[in-house]
């Protein structure tokens, strides 16, 4: 009984693989196509991974005059960022990704997002509105100057 099923299973094999020649459909078809989504993957990554450095450089030569803590911070950020963006751009393949940088550099970027979630929370919290200039009451127009002025000079002469 056990050989009638192994010969029916390769038999169902056989002609599985006959009807895929038939359609014309290539194994090597979707190795490419897997190789090019992970070539694809990499590039996506090499590329977030070098805006999130250079974003952090500028966060760091945007912040200057905040308490030390803070722009320490920041340049940590920066160099976290520098240490997983070295991961993704020389790697050709994932497969020069071992999985612990991968562990290691998702770990960063939970660190990373902690810290920009204090700094963020400290420039929110703790910047002057500088960009406030007063004055905060509407300007009086010309005649409603000189009517000012004409009412106290009768206040005056009473």
């Amino acid at each position: 009984a056990n050989q009638k099923i192994q010969d029916a299973q390769d038999k169902l094999y056989l002609s599985w693989v006959e009807w895929k020649r038939s359609i014309g459909y290539d194994d090597t078809d979707e190795s490419h196509c897997a190789e090019h989504i992970e070539s694809r993957t990499l590039e996506i990554a090499r590329n977030l991974t070098q805006q999130l450095q250079t974003t952090c450089h500028n966060l760091l030569s945007n912040i200057q005059g905040v308490p030390q803590n803070i722009q320490d911070q920041a340049k940590h950020m920066g160099v976290m960022a520098g240490d997983i963006y070295s991961v993704f751009r020389s790697a050709a393949s994932f497969k020069e990704v071992s999985d612990s940088l991968l562990t290691s550099s998702k770990g960063q970027l939970q660190k990373m997002k902690e810290s920009l979630d204090d700094v963020t929370d400290y420039l929110v919290n703790n910047t002057p509105l500088n960009w406030l200039v007063g004055p905060f009451y509407p300007q009086l127009t010309e005649s409603q100057n000189a009517q000012d002025q004409g009412a106290e000079m009768d206040k005056s002469s009473q």
